[in-house]
């Protein structure tokens, strides 16, 4: 049911579809608005012009955009399943290839192609509110395999002459929530052992992906170095485009859409990222990140006059969205304070914090500290403490282990493995490597999730936790957190993703290819040294440094996760757990200091 535009309860699935397109139109920027300007950012400087990029493509090229549609996926207005153009690969490769040969030598997309239904996705509040729906685009295969074809040229130019910003990690390959987080948190933990503090301003974005101006979109895209051809087929592919919501098999109006890139296309991430992409150019003095629309200015504070810079950067960014035609919520903007020295009295006086430490936004109101929020799906205190993301994952895992155990009746190991894989386990290690827990009460917590779940599987309740681990062959978590971490310095040395802490590694004659560790500020703190030696920063080298060197280097990712995965199913794995006698931490680390517990078949991987 939805609220119609007179607050009246509706469940009438055409007027239900009818007002969330109301919705979805309502937002969409002004593509005449008086305070657009031209982009204003210098032409990056292109090694490898576009014209030397073909877009000629074959029919090997078609076809391999054919395979990377998902099988399940939804057909679009057409009405041609995913799984037919899959199943008829050979035979429809050659007549897709001339459609949009055709359309890209004249520049127009056929507005049969243009056409989209909208599936109303909730994303968080009251159901009943529809403006609590993201729109994402139903549009045709055919259209979407040529989309896959020109992404690939655009992001290899793209990448080839190093356009987007560093900073940018959503829709990018090698890059995720994770890597942002990684160069986050080990940004504010080098300030912190400096003795600085460090704050960050989250801003949101009201609609970001709507309100993309296409004028100004085409405009940068110029001004980045792509070609005419290439800009006028965007230009067509954008406008004089329609949509219509659809709910329970119901259809609204028809609506045409003017501004945004459609949620739901394979092309509308990479041209919304291009679009902010010169947002960082009006950042001089703070650190931004990017994860998409989600956006963070953050900075290093050692005095007043670096509030000051912070401050002016943000008034900067809220210059950049109003030129831009984009629409901040001011009001919904967060601050995280990470103070070196939180107990210092003077934080404690009123007028410290309103006048000396605060920021304001454009209405003159001054944005509040807080000290918890959440970040690209993390729970982040103010303090660098895990203990709160720990106990909101173990809680809302705990609340899907009980739904699954009400649902399912079967007790059976396969069936109960395999929901407990995929929906409960999957909450508990979710970004990991960030967060990987030192405190012995925190390991404990998580590591009761699956000490339970398992006590309900029928053929092993018997067993202790310890027993029923080896059992049904899974690791502790503890056990699986710290293979993450291995994996991921794989890929830091394999430039498999952006190595943002800049990890060195060195070559031993004698022991291999090592890590190396990071030195600290002799001036920094036991806390903060302790927190330090807990991050990935510290810890990623260090259990790099425990495997045998004949993993060092393995080129192929596949390989190493299974030869890494053999290593660490090779050590004795007995987690923390509540009224069990340990040995140690049950980490790899204190395993190998103590090799007289460690198995024969470890010492001889």
């Amino acid at each position: 049911m939805l609220f119609d535009e007179n607050k009246v309860i509706t469940t009438d699935p055409k007027e239900m579809a009818d007002s969330l397109q109301a919705q979805f139109s309502s937002v969409y920027s002004d593509p005449n608005a008086t305070a657009i300007k031209p982009p204003v950012f210098d032409p990056p400087k292109v090694s490898k012009p576009f014209e030397e990029y073909s877009l000629s493509f074959t029919d090997e090229d078609i076809k391999k955009a054919i395979k990377d549609l998902k099988s399940d996926s939804a057909a679009g207005p057409d009405g041609i399943p995913a799984m037919l153009i899959k199943g008829c690969a050979d035979e429809l490769c050659k007549p897709i290839r001339l459609i949009w040969e055709k359309s890209m030598s004249s520049g127009i997309v056929p507005d049969y192609y243009k056409k989209a239904y909208v599936s109303p996705l909730y994303k968080k509040g009251n159901k009943a509110e529809a403006a609590n729906y993201r729109p994402i685009s139903l549009t045709s295969h055919i259209v979407k395999v040529y989309e896959r074809v020109l992404r690939k040229v655009m992001v290899q130019f793209l990448e080839d002459n190093k356009i987007l910003s560093c900073k940018q990690h959503g829709f990018r390959s090698g890059r995720s929530c994770l890597t942002q987080m990684l160069s986050h948190i080990d940004n504010i933990m080098l300030g912190l052992t400096e003795n600085m503090d460090t704050d960050s301003i989250y801003l949101d974005y009201a609609k970001a992906f709507d309100k993309v101006d296409h004028e100004l979109l085409l405009q940068k895209l110029q001004k980045y170095g792509f070609g005419s051809q290439i800009i006028n087929w965007v230009k067509s592919f954008l406008c004089d485009r329609k949509q219509s919501v659809v709910v329970n098999g119901i259809h609204s109006i028809i609506s045409s859409i003017i501004s945004g890139v459609p949620q739901g296309t394979v092309l509308g991430p990479l041209l919304f990222i291009l679009f902010i992409n010169d947002l960082q150019d009006c950042v001089s003095h703070s650190r931004v990140s990017f994860f998409a629309d989600d956006t963070r200015v953050s900075k290093h504070i050692s005095s007043e006059q670096d509030v000051k810079l912070l401050q002016e950067d943000l008034d900067s960014v809220i210059l950049w969205s109003l030129h831009n035609n984009m629409k901040l919520h001011e009001d919904k903007f967060e601050l995280m304070v990470h103070r070196h020295n939180p107990k210092n009295p003077l934080y404690e006086l009123p007028f410290v914090i309103s006048e000396v430490m605060s920021y304001s936004v454009s209405s003159g109101d001054s944005i509040q500290p807080t000290r918890m929020l959440r970040d690209l799906g993390v729970t982040v205190s103010s303090d660098l403490s895990w203990t709160p993301h720990i106990s909101a994952i173990t809680c809302k895992a705990r609340s899907v282990a009980s739904w699954v155990f009400s649902v399912f009746r079967t007790r059976d190991p396969t069936t109960m493995l395999t929901l407990y894989k995929s929906l409960v386990r999957s909450l508990l290690e979710y970004c990991c490597p960030l967060w990987n827990p030192k405190k012995v009460t925190d390991i404990q917590l998580l590591e009761s999730v699956q000490r339970t779940f398992t006590s309900r599987i029928s053929s092993v309740k018997h067993l202790n936790y310890w027993d029923r681990l080896k059992s049904l062959r899974l690791m502790s978590l503890q056990r699986r957190r710290e293979r993450y971490i291995i994996l991921q310095m794989w890929k830091v040395l394999n430039n498999a993703c952006p190595n943002d802490l800049d990890i060195k590694f060195h070559q031993s004659s004698r022991h291999g290819l090592k890590a190396n560790l990071p030195q600290l500020s002799k001036s920094s703190t036991a806390r903060h040294q302790s927190l330090y030696d807990s991050s990935f920063a510290v810890l990623g080298p260090r259990l790099w440094n425990i495997i045998p060197c004949s993993l060092t280097h393995e080129p192929d990712f596949q390989q190493f996760k299974n030869s890494v995965t053999k290593f660490v199913q090779s050590v004795p794995d007995q987690p923390p757990v509540t009224g069990y006698s340990t040995k140690n931490t049950n980490s790899l680390l204190d395993w190998c200091q103590n090799t007289k517990g460690w198995s024969d078949n470890a010492m001889a991987f």
